[in-house]
């Protein structure tokens, strides 16, 4: 099995006891919006970069909340995650519903924060700092 290391920088986004995540149309999962970062790009830059290529929207507060250290299989590969993880707001900061995304294959979806584990969202790491940071 191949390995490879990743860096990634992901923002946790809540609005009235709903949290923003994302996910592949064809993905049977959910995970936090942001992405990898760029060779020599600092993770907030990250986070800034990815939402605004994502869904157009600017970082109006972003504090860092924890990095969280992941693996797992994809395909013939296994890849070991270096997620950093940020408290964000969006500007403006309306919950729309859903949230438009930029990018064909991405769609973005409110979820209650007690439907986090129904949602599957990876890593379940996230649940628990979702609930703490985002949490009403």
């Amino acid at each position: 099995m191949n390995t490879r290391y990743e860096r990634t920088a992901r923002a946790l986004i809540g609005i009235g006891g709903q949290l923003l995540v994302c996910k592949g149309k064809q993905d049977p999962f959910c995970h936090l919006p942001g992405g990898h970062c760029e060779a020599g790009e600092q993770p907030a830059d990250t986070v800034i970069r990815e939402l605004r290529e994502e869904c157009g929207r600017e970082v109006s507060f972003l504090s860092p909340v924890q990095v969280v250290y992941n693996t797992f299989d994809k395909g013939a590969t296994r890849i070991t995650e270096e997620m950093h993880v940020f408290k964000a707001s969006l500007y403006p900061a309306l919950q729309e519903m859903p949230q438009r995304s930029r990018e064909d294959w991405l769609e973005f979806l409110w979820v209650p924060l007690g439907e986090l584990d129904q949602a599957n969202l990876l890593p379940p790491a996230c649940r628990d700092l979702a609930r703490r940071y985002c949490g009403v």
